[in-house]
């Protein structure tokens, strides 16, 4: 199956997504073409690579990934394509790549050396990066495309962080979702190694607190607050089914936005 996801912050009011696609198929008529995300807060990298981060593993091996966020090249930012996890990425070197894989490098990298007919300083989504696509589609290999570079553009992602002698730790929302809730970095894996056989308190913004955190959105009544660990295992806080009239449900409801503090403090047994 040959199939092309594509990422942008372009929307879908404008033209820019539909050139895209027609671009692709005027070269592979028969491309699977599939959309990941168009509704990206316009040049937010962190926001773009959570969600390729924990969309990308979804699609089988040898997927081609265009992830279209700040693709104007300049001196410092080049257009780069990558092999990584067994994935295709072709995205401008802007960073995004580090923050989707912190832990990993690429197996193969170049950065991208051919032209296309138009002006691709502004739209090399359209005039660069498809034709890349379409020549791995055909089986092509990324050194005839590019010339092999040794690293991408490096971000440190947001990590929690202990505080108190380790008793504490200090996450930070990275992301709200279309249903307003909101996401943390705090990961199940990193919880429950803190906790250990500990109780807990987790502190929320504006002085909310809870000790619980809930299997399914549903262990609490419509209009609850919930705690839990979602697909991607991260922390998450939500209202569960909030009020259809809110904005942005849990975030607008509980008056929590991206980059505010989720404290947990975890509380030694008295024996």
């Amino acid at each position: 199956m040959s199939i092309i996801t594509l990422t942008s912050d372009y929307g879908t009011k404008d033209f820019f997504v539909s050139a895209i696609k027609a671009a692709i198929l005027k070269e592979e008529k028969n491309a699977n073409i599939v959309d990941i995300s168009h509704e990206i807060t316009p040049f937010h990298l962190p926001e773009c690579a959570y969600i390729v981060k924990n969309a990308y593993k979804e699609f089988p091996k040898g997927t081609i990934h265009i992830i279209a966020i700040d693709t104007e090249k300049q001196k410092n930012k080049k257009h780069i394509a990558s092999y990584i996890d067994g994935h295709y990425f072709i995205t401008s070197d802007s960073g995004v790549l580090s923050l989707i894989f912190p832990h990993t490098k690429p197996t193969n990298l170049v950065e991208i050396t051919i032209s296309g007919e138009y002006n691709t300083e502004l739209f090399a989504a359209k005039d660069i990066f498809t034709k890349v696509a379409c020549h791995i589609l055909r089986g092509g290999k990324l050194n005839v495309i590019g010339e092999k570079i040794e690293s991408f553009k490096s971000f440190m992602s947001i990590q929690p962080v202990e505080i108190n002698s380790g008793q504490s730790l200090v996450g930070e929302v990275i992301y709200i979702d279309r249903f307003g809730n909101i996401i943390t970095n705090i990961e199940k894996d990193l919880f429950q190694q803190k906790k250990g056989d500990q109780n807990f308190v987790i502190h929320l913004p504006r002085g909310k607190k809870t000790n619980k955190i809930h299997k399914t959105y549903s262990d609490v009544n419509e209009s609850e607050v919930v705690l839990l660990f979602n697909s991607s295992n991260l922390l998450e806080v939500a209202i569960n089914r909030a009020d259809k009239n809110a904005v942005s449900g849990g975030s607008t409801l509980l008056g929590i936005k991206e980059g505010d503090q989720i404290i947990i403090n975890f509380l030694k047994k008295n024996n």
